[in-house]
């Protein structure tokens, strides 16, 4: 299975500008590469922060954009997002039945679970109200099916101060029952804006810089200094044997030709 993973988009309204530059913009570039390199994806999934103020014009605006991506979509929610004005925008998105955007995609390499850890009005993430014991139903269902884990908030310290207050609450007991169902092979996730990956309690997880700004990782101070590098997309190839995730940017690099004695003289092209 081909899978691409897009996150923290911070769409703002139209004709409105996020730290200087246009977050549409930058989507529609990243969409015009996937289009040309890997339109053959089975899903691309975006783990959330969708727009930056959470308001319905610029949901409208994502929907608009959208519309050009060849590859079916899946979105989740981040702490910018507003459940109510993401629900208006896109009804068809799947929900609970308690109303959280998460849900269940039976695809080519398994099961893939998509969760809403948003908290309105706050930085952090949760399970609660439900949704972890849900994610436990979900996992009771086939308890031998590959599964892998889609989430914007980050599920277990990522070892950056700057994040720390915006942990997902109670993240050990969270950690504990997902490692108990014994069959999560891979998690991604969004919101630090910075690449990483690893494992947490043992099971292998992932995250891109995103499509918007990004971070500087610093590991001494809370305080974090913003960038605006190109943009940032994963793709996952899944197998039996294994998850492998590249990351791509979107940049305006240009192929150097090779020849037998080294690069060409950009004259003697």
């Amino acid at each position: 299975m081909k899978l691409i993973h897009l996150t923290d988009l911070h769409l703002v309204r139209p004709g409105a500008m996020l730290f200087g530059f246009d977050p549409a913009e930058r989507l529609r570039k990243t969409i015009a590469r996937i289009n040309r390199d890997h339109a053959d994806a089975e899903l691309c999934v975006v783990t959330g922060d969708l727009t930056d103020e959470g308001d319905f014009a610029s949901y409208e605006l994502l929907r608009d954009v959208l519309r050009d991506l060849r590859v079916p979509t899946r979105l989740l929610l981040g702490n910018h997002d507003s459940r109510e004005n993401f629900v208006r925008a896109f009804p068809g998105e799947p929900r609970d039945e308690s109303g959280f955007v998460q849900s269940v995609h039976e695809s080519s390499a398994g099961r893939l679970i998509f969760l809403d850890t948003l908290v309105e009005g706050s930085g952090h993430g949760a399970l609660d109200e439900g949704r972890l014991e849900w994610l436990l139903a979900r996992f009771t269902e086939k308890p031998e099916a590959p599964t892998f884990l889609f989430v914007h908030h980050q599920l277990q310290p990522i070892g950056l101060p700057h994040f720390e207050p915006w942990n997902t609450e109670n993240w050990r007991h969270n950690m504990r029952a997902i490692v108990g169902a014994g069959n999560v092979r891979h998690i991604f996730h969004g919101h630090v804006h910075v690449d990483v990956g690893g494992t947490w309690s043992g099971i292998p997880f992932s995250a891109s810089r995103g499509v918007a700004h990004q971070i500087i990782p610093n590991f001494t101070r809370r305080d974090a200094d913003f960038v605006e590098d190109a943009p940032a997309f994963d793709i996952a190839l899944i197998d039996a044997d294994g998850v492998l995730v590249h990351r791509l940017e979107v940049s305006d690099r240009h192929v150097v030709e090779i020849s037998a004695a080294g690069p060409v003289p950009e004259g003697e092209q």
